[in-house]
């Protein structure tokens, strides 16, 4: 493992702060060079997320983390290359990175569920090819296409649960060798935040907690109306990011006196790890999720949780939380109404602490660093 170029992950130092000292900072040859979708910071989620927490926590383990600049940096003076999510940006960033002989390290952060396609696509023509570009590629995984070509030049592929690793594999023929599954994770402090600061500010514990982007994926709309006839108040954190202004006004206006609207928190944000602590169910059902990390904080913090049963999360919660499916209204209200009632199982809390925290995450992708870049 490289030692002695890491900068010190500290506790006081904002997530914001992170990313602009790891941007701005002089190149730094034999680093992790860290890359993603050029938009994705404009509205950050998960995915930025785990770059962020991945970075920090690689960085208590002494391997230096830089994010890249295409003014400043030149990749073949790292260690290796470190894609989150799949994007033609990232394909040249790999195709230049292997003509340098630098390995690739990719996250592709990734799902294709079919339902997801047929309901999420409002127009009818692009619906119907995205539905036939997905059969064609269950059907012959060695169609040639962009994605395909960026998952075969990266060294090691690092899908987050067993899942997707199995999809890759199925469905662009990533050789098994190279898929290395790395969890994600959740920031411990989540398990140790008071609620009091959410509640001295916003009332007492008996509410409904939905954390992440205000977008037809996360389906929020479904999971208001569902909770419609409840009873039950939903607290919101979360903003939505560009195109999907009308869909929040949707939700807005659909839970018009049953809603309270936090805004976006920020992931380092003390005020979510307290909301987290004080909420009594959390709800994510989503059209997918890989896991959902709102889902796993929530889950850290001890709060009984609803979530999508698509993508990976089964394999992350098992039998410890409750599934409710994204169009089936019914499904939600109940999961929801069984988890207020029961509680949440302190055995999830456990799974998420033993398997599912940053510096473990960390360690397996130091480890894969070492593979590739040996």
């Amino acid at each position: 493992m490289t030692q002695g170029l890491a900068i010190e992950a500290s506790s006081t130092e904002s997530d914001r702060d992170w990313i602009r000292a790891r941007a701005s900072a002089p190149p730094a040859p034999g680093c992790a060079l860290f890359a993603a979708n050029v938009t994705a910071f404009q509205a950050p989620g998960g995915g930025e997320n785990q770059l962020v927490q991945t970075g920090r926590w690689l960085e208590r383990l002494g391997v230096p983390v830089r994010l890249f600049s295409p003014w400043t940096d030149r990749i073949e003076d790292a260690r290796v290359l470190h894609l989150f999510g799949m994007s033609r940006e990232g394909l040249a960033l790999a195709q230049w990175a292997r003509k340098r002989n630098v390995p690739v390290a990719l996250s592709p952060i990734s799902w294709f569920q079919p339902a997801a396609l047929a309901a999420l696509e409002t127009r009818s023509s692009r619906r119907l090819r995205a539905l036939a570009a997905y059969g064609l590629r269950a059907l012959m995984p060695a169609l040639p296409g962009w994605k395909r070509t960026l998952l075969h030049l990266a060294g090691a592929v690092l899908p987050n649960s067993q899942a997707e690793a199995h999809q890759l594999a199925r469905l662009f023929g990533v050789p098994h060798e190279r898929l290395h599954v790395v969890p994600n994770g959740v920031d411990p402090g989540f398990g140790m935040a008071d609620p009091h600061l959410f509640t001295s500010r916003y009332g007492g514990r008996d509410f409904v907690f939905f954390a992440g982007r205000v977008e037809p994926r996360k389906n929020l709309l479904g999971l208001i109306e569902a909770l419609e006839n409840s009873g039950r108040h939903l607290m919101v954190a979360g903003d939505a990011p560009a195109g999907c202004e009308a869909y929040l006004k949707r939700c807005r206006d659909a839970g018009r006196g049953r809603v309270t609207w936090l805004g976006r928190l920020e992931a380092d944000d003390p005020l979510l790890a307290s909301a987290y602590q004080a909420a009594r169910v959390f709800a994510l059902p989503s059209w997918f999720e890989t896991p959902g990390l709102a889902a796993l904080e929530a889950a850290l913090a001890g709060v009984a949780v609803v979530i999508t049963p698509y993508g990976s999360t089964r394999e992350y919660f098992g039998d410890l939380a409750e599934y409710a499916r994204p169009d089936h209204p019914r499904e939600i209200a109940q999961a929801v109404e069984r988890c207020w009632n029961q509680g949440a199982d302190p055995r999830l809390r456990a799974r998420v602490k033993d398997h599912y925290l940053w510096p473990r995450a960390a360690e397996i992708t130091a480890e894969i660093y070492e593979r590739i870049a040996a």
